[in-house]
């Protein structure tokens, strides 16, 4: 386990919040979202984001969805950032975001309790072909604005469409090669921290969710349930859900936290493959 003070005062910071999405009496993930359960303090955040999508892609939008804390009511002001994904005509390519990275700046500074705003695209051919795409709609997800696709999709189960991040596990640390090969900003640093550390703590859970019959992408929980199987490993996975959630730009730091995890993480997702 790495010694450092900085690391040490993150993870004391450490909340034990985030939920687990049980299986109902045949085995499928159970989505029990609701717009009712949205905080006050949110709302506006939302309808300032859904006014984005239409105002920028308005003849390309079929449908706008909200995912993680924010939809659960779980948000935590300053930590929290908004998930959402929206339904395109055409599929979006990432250049025509580039254009709109202004929006970022302007939510951070109208909406002081923000720490982002997530926008992503999925095409309907992709949610007709993916079954990936249609797993996170149908258990991850609400819809705020356009025909909600969900009820049009099949119930999941815990397979091999939950399996997000470790059946491409190496992907994570050459994303982060690539990134860092450009300039980056103070902030820059501290989102790539995030992102990888995020990967890092949720690839954990996918070790072990199908042995727990239960889904999540909430961070406590995923390591909560890790360390049950893996005690010798539980506080190096802490570490990087400390820096998942306060993330650091110091990259040393987060090479070295990624080194006490990755390469067990590799091995255990290399022999989880072969059986």
């Amino acid at each position: 386990m790495i010694q450092d003070d900085t690391l040490n005062n993150k993870i004391n910071k450490i909340k034990k919040v985030g939920s687990i999405q049980k299986l109902d009496k045949e085995g499928y993930v159970i989505n029990n979202l609701s717009l009712g359960n949205i905080q006050e303090e949110y709302k506006n955040i939302i309808d300032d984001t859904i006014a984005f999508y239409n105002t920028k892609f308005k003849n390309d939008i079929h449908s706008i969805y909200l995912r993680g804390s924010v939809a659960k009511g779980k948000a935590i002001p300053f930590i929290s950032d908004i998930d959402t994904l929206a339904i395109s005509f055409r599929e979006i390519e990432k250049k025509e975001l580039f254009n709109h990275i202004y929006f970022w700046d302007e939510m951070d500074a109208k909406h002081d309790i923000l720490n982002g705003v997530e926008i992503h695209f999925e095409s309907l051919d992709k949610v007709r072909s993916s079954q990936k795409t249609q797993f996170l709609l149908k258990t991850q997800c609400i819809c705020i604005q356009g025909e909600d696709l969900r009820p049009k999709i099949q119930n999941f189960g815990i397979g091999e469409w939950a399996y997000v991040h470790s059946n491409n596990i190496e992907h994570g640390i050459t994303q982060v090669e690539t990134w860092l090969k450009g300039e980056n900003t103070h902030e820059e640093f501290k989102e790539i921290c995030s992102w990888i550390m995020k990967r890092t703590v949720r690839i954990g859970f996918e070790l072990v969710m199908e042995q727990e019959q239960c889904f999540t992408r909430d961070l406590y929980p995923c390591h909560e349930i890790f360390s049950k199987y893996y005690p010798k490993k539980s506080e190096a996975m802490k570490a990087a859900l400390a820096l998942a959630v306060f993330p650091t730009s110091d990259m040393n730091l987060m090479w070295s936290v990624l080194h006490d995890i990755h390469d067990f993480l590799v091995d255990k997702v290399e022999k989880r493959n072969k059986n």
